[in-house]
């Protein structure tokens, strides 16, 4: 079975004030090549949906082995983006959808999604507490349903209210993401 990632990079950063793709990350280069390289790291294939106008971004923050495509309707919102990575990577049997704003979502929190797409057809993580996070993951039958997302409907509205769809992690940075740059670890 063929899972893959579909890192979300193609947003506006709007909140944050600049391209907070390019912002500066410890280890890393910048908080895109961050989030990619936790998404390589898993071993599972990665697609990076970018915005019009990406191409240089592509090749400076991308690492190696990371495959990309431009979403030309990006900017009608997150739907889309979703749609576009899948359409794009229909030959996988599973999709994990994430945000490439999360990078310290760890290549162990991938895995853990993708073997649960091997019993089941989606799965979004939760922590002990009870709270739903990200990323999400569903198998190809839900592949016409993800393709039809538009605008700012994404792919959470499609995960049932059905215990067997998640997953416990022991990962609290499900939740975090970097909206503003007070989010962005202090050097030091």
């Amino acid at each position: 079975m063929k899972i893959g990632i579909i890192l979300l990079a193609a947003g506006r950063s709007e909140r944050f004030g600049s391209d907070k793709r390019c912002a500066p990350w410890p280890g890393q280069e910048c908080l895109l090549k961050a989030s990619a390289k936790q998404a390589q790291q898993s071993g599972l294939p990665c697609y990076v949906v970018m915005h019009p106008g990406d191409h240089t971004l592509t090749e400076q923050c991308l690492p190696k082995g990371v495959m990309s495509g431009i979403c030309p309707d990006a900017a009608a919102g997150i739907g889309h983006s979703i749609a576009f990575g899948v359409h794009a990577n229909q030959g996988w049997d599973g999709w994990i959808i994430a945000r490439a704003d999360m990078p310290w979502i760890t290549p162990e929190t991938y895995l853990l999604l993708a073997r649960h797409l091997y019993e089941h057809d989606c799965a979004r993580p939760v922590d002990r507490e009870g709270r739903a996070g990200f990323p999400t993951a569903f198998r190809k039958e839900h592949a016409f349903a993800l393709m039809r997302l538009g605008g700012n409907r994404n792919e959470v509205r499609l995960i049932p209210d059905d215990p067997s769809c998640l997953i416990l992690v022991d990962d609290d940075m499900i939740h975090a993401d970097v909206t503003t740059p007070d989010d962005l670890p202090q050097a030091g």
